[in-house]
């Protein structure tokens, strides 16, 4: 099993025991080549996902939950490429939400490693992201919210305002 294959190397598959080598993630979620999810990675975890093939790493961790100063560091110091953009779960904006779509859509950011405290942020914004980006069903992200760690009714709705809210713009242009 492949965690992540960059250009070429997709089609040379690498050894690997994942998600095993990334078991000390909670909730860790490898979604396809390009995008993993979890919780909150150790800096070994880092590493590891850099010899893997991760380029970049987006936390939606507040930084007062953590030391995020450290990660940062870490991550530059591996050659990722670093994003904190910091969400309150009590208080989630549009603008983070754009953040986070242009970011993962930038494929020179790919693959990347998304993560909170245990990828409860992660799996709403991952939901917003497949409803909108991918075009799947609104039941169908949230099936795979689920899977990635969803498991607070409040963002759920709040995810499910955005996307409506959205797509109901987008069908007024």
């Amino acid at each position: 099993m492949i965690l992540f294959a960059v250009g070429a190397a997709a089609q040379t598959p690498r050894p690997s025991t994942a998600p095993e080598d990334f078991s000390s993630i909670q909730n860790f979620f490898r979604l396809n080549e390009q995008f993993c999810t979890g919780g909150q990675p150790s800096m070994e975890n880092l590493q590891k996902m850099k010899a893997q093939g991760v380029r970049s790493v987006v936390n939606l961790r507040l930084a007062s939950e953590y030391n995020f100063e450290e990660e940062a560091v870490t991550a530059k110091k591996l050659n990722l490429r670093y994003f904190h953009i910091p969400v309150d779960k009590d208080n989630l904006k549009d603008e983070q939400v754009e953040e986070f779509l242009r970011v993962t859509g930038d494929p020179q950011n790919r693959p990347i490693f998304i993560h909170c405290t245990s990828a409860g942020r992660v799996s709403v914004f991952w939901m917003i992201r497949r409803a909108l980006v991918d075009n799947w069903k609104v039941e169908d992200a949230e099936a795979e919210a689920y899977k990635i760690g969803l498991h607070n009714e409040k963002l759920r709705d709040w995810a499910v305002g955005y996307i409506n809210q959205h797509r109901q713009a987008d069908e007024k242009k």
